[in-house]
């Protein structure tokens, strides 16, 4: 009965016409991106304290914020940095923590918490939990002519530009780097100032209280009380000049304007610079949900930056300085395109083994199998990237040898004679068991990816789930429309002439040969498990010779670059040296552009990239693109001898892209004590 069921032509052709519509269909709708998406364990709080040493914002602010963050059990580890002016504390979550919202929840109130125990001078500390996975585009703007900069206008634009990115549909979150501060400065005349008898500080009270984020007051009535708040925020120059600050002897209000000049313009020293092919600018990056196909989103930014550009004026330059799109669209193209060559090789190989008939139906189960992988990635709400796509091209060499099994024993069934029906029963009765063994065997042997926990987990877990899916899909399809194909096309005992493309090349000699090493295997069992246990051995001890390397580098056309300058220096002294720097980089060959980020850590452009270098005068860091990865990985090298040969003044890391979840470095030691003398030496010798 199941035989005629598996042979009947309608429900092979509803059977693969409904494999193939999912996998369509699965493949049209599936979340597409460059890696795979980590969940967020890691955030960063920055807390400002203008003025005070790294020594006192240690003890006032850093340990305090490090003390409540301990009572979560949640966190794993709390790395801080203490500098002058500013406290940066970086958490992250425990592996086996997944839904990591309601713990960032809980890590903003306890940081609230603190808010009272803050010295005074302090600023509120601010809680970013946006720094993991790598943005899906970044912009830049900046002006063409590089005689002239205005800062303001450009972060201005910046801004707007946010706010659009913000709107689109499917936007997760947009950031900006670069972007200086824009303030007020009052400048006041100390003569005019006596002569009405005002202080410095009783005119910034006064500026203070006209703040409209501040109350002014309050109305008491016996039952009722209202707050008084001044209408109109300080929001430009003539504002602040209209600020009242006391009657004059005729009756006259004595306002700002009146004894102080009032001036907007970029606040220095800046925080932070982003050098576009050496011109200052403005960046803007943009970041899709994990839920959203990045081919789909990254046509409407493309949309919305050609409208955008429209808008701007003639001496402004919109660029778009990376988009994860392209290469996403190569991964997927990488993977279309070593179906297809499996596909033909399999052919190839079927043909000059089986014969043409069998290699067809053996072959056909391929792409079926995909179809159904993709589907069940669809169900288990999996994405196409790279770890997924090296997923299915693993398990393309595994899924046909089920095939092969059903496929190899109906046509021996049908070459002696056998009819369709009975040599369909006889294969699936004879062969569901062991190959249900076979399956679950290779299943259980990638079972240890799927339960592996944490960012390790979920970066190469999806190559564990597509192998997974592909045995199952190519189990199933194998014992229902490979067995009713074979039935059914397969054709039995022929008289005549038989040709090799009929049923496959014969190689007597070889058979022959093969035939004897089965007899002496059976015969000397003893020596077959010594031979056996000898090529093993061999093996793991050409395994100790060779190079570990859990992930391999990332084929990138792509680098970035790390200045630490001297501790000490000003963010004009780094960005001194980033110049000079920059030109020894634009002369080597194959490097396309590159862009650099001093006083912050540049916007995420790859995936396990982490941004922690907030609040640094003396860090830089660079974007590097290059002609092609081959390009870039001969530049690594070269650059990295020749910038330490130059600026011995510097610490100059030049690394390239490794694949894996996020780390500082490949290599980390850290060095706990009090006497800080004593760790800078140490840290300076191990340094060098």
């Amino acid at each position: 009965m199941f035989a005629q069921h598996t042979s009947n032509p309608r429900l092979l052709s509803l059977g693969i016409a409904l494999l193939l519509v999912a996998g369509l269909g699965a493949l049209n709708s599936l979340p597409r991106a460059e890696d795979p998406h980590i969940s967020n364990r890691w955030a960063t709080i920055v807390t400002p304290f203008p003025g005070a040493s790294a020594e006192r914002v240690e003890a006032l602010v850093t340990e305090k914020l490090e003390v409540k963050l301990q009572e979560l059990h949640e966190i794993a580890h709390i790395y801080s940095n203490s500098r002058p002016g500013l406290s940066v504390v970086n958490i992250e979550l425990l592996d086996a923590i997944y839904d990591t919202e309601p713990v960032m929840a809980r890590a903003r109130d306890k940081i609230n918490d603190i808010l009272p125990a803050l010295p005074p001078g302090a600023g509120a500390p601010v809680f970013d939990d946006q720094r993991s996975n790598a943005f899906t585009i970044i912009t830049s703007l900046r002006w063409r002519e590089p005689g002239h900069t205005d800062m303001n206008a450009l972060a201005r634009y910046a801004q707007e530009l946010d706010i659009r990115f913000s709107k689109l549909a499917g936007t997760e979150y947009v950031d900006r780097f670069g972007e200086p501060e824009e303030e007020y400065q009052v400048t006041v005349d100390i003569a005019e100032a006596s002569a009405l008898q005002l202080t410095t500080a009783q005119i910034s009270g006064a500026i203070g209280s006209a703040d409209a984020k501040v109350a002014a007051g309050q109305l008491y009535h016996p039952q009722y009380q209202w707050q008084l708040e001044v209408s109109g925020a300080l929001d430009s120059s003539q504002r602040i000049r209209m600020i009242p600050l006391k009657m004059g002897p005729a009756g006259d209000i004595i306002r700002l304007g009146d004894i102080a000049r009032v001036e907007r313009h970029i606040r220095t020293p800046v925080d932070e610079i982003a050098l576009i092919d050496g011109q200052r600018g403005v960046v803007v990056a943009a970041r899709i949900r994990p839920d959203i196909r990045i081919d789909g989103w990254a046509r409407s930014a493309e949309a919305l930056l050609r409208d955008y550009q429209r808008q701007l004026p003639a001496e402004i330059e919109l660029r778009t300085l990376f988009s994860q799109s392209s290469y996403t669209e190569a991964r997927l193209g990488e993977l279309m395109g070593n179906i297809g060559l499996g596909f033909c090789v399999i052919l190839v190989v079927l043909l000059l083994t089986l014969g043409w008939r069998s290699a067809l139906i053996v072959a056909l189960s391929l792409p079926l199998v995909v179809c159904f992988t993709l589907f069940c990635m669809k169900l288990f709400g999996l994405a196409i990237h790279q770890t997924s796509v090296a997923g299915l091209i693993v398990a393309m060499g595994i899924v046909v040898d089920n095939a092969i099994v059903i496929t190899d024993s109906i046509a021996q069934d049908r070459k002696r004679g056998i009819g369709a029906i009975a040599a369909i029963n006889h294969a699936v009765k004879h062969y569901w068991l062991p190959l249900l063994g076979s399956t679950l065997t290779t299943i259980l042997a990638f079972m240890p990816i799927v339960l592996m926990p944490g960012s390790a987990g979920e970066f190469v877990g999806a190559i564990a789930w597509t192998v997974i899916f592909s045995l199952v899909g190519s189990y199933i399809i194998s014992h229902t429309l490979v067995a009713g194909l074979g039935g059914r096309f397969i054709q039995g005992r022929q008289q005549g002439v038989r040709h090799w493309y009929q049923h496959g090349i014969e190689l007597p000699r070889l058979q022959a040969a093969f035939s004897r090493s089965l007899r002496w295997s059976i015969a000397n069992p003893g020596k077959s498990i010594a031979a056996v246990f000898a090529f093993s051995a061999g093996g793991f001890m050409a395994g100790q010779s060779m190079t570990e390397q859990f992930y391999p580098a990332a084929d990138r056309d792509m680098f970035h670059i790390e200045v630490f300058n001297d501790p000490q220096a000003s963010i004009n002294s780094t960005l001194a040296l980033v110049k000079r720097i920059d030109q020894v980089v634009a002369g080597q060959v194959g490097i396309v552009e590159s862009q650099w980020f001093i006083g912050n850590s540049a916007p995420s452009f790859y995936y396990n990239m982490l941004q922690s270098k907030d609040g640094m005068p003396q860090y830089a860091q660079a974007m590097i693109s290059a002609v092609d990865y081959h390009a870039a990985d001969r530049a690594i090298l070269s650059l990295q001898q020749q910038l330490d040969r130059q600026f011995p003044e510097a610490q100059i890391l030049v690394r390239k892209l490794d694949q894996g979840p996020s780390y500082n470095a490949p290599v980390e030691l850290r060095i706990y004590g009090t006497n800080l003398d004593t760790l800078k030496r140490l840290g300076e010798e191990l340094r060098v």
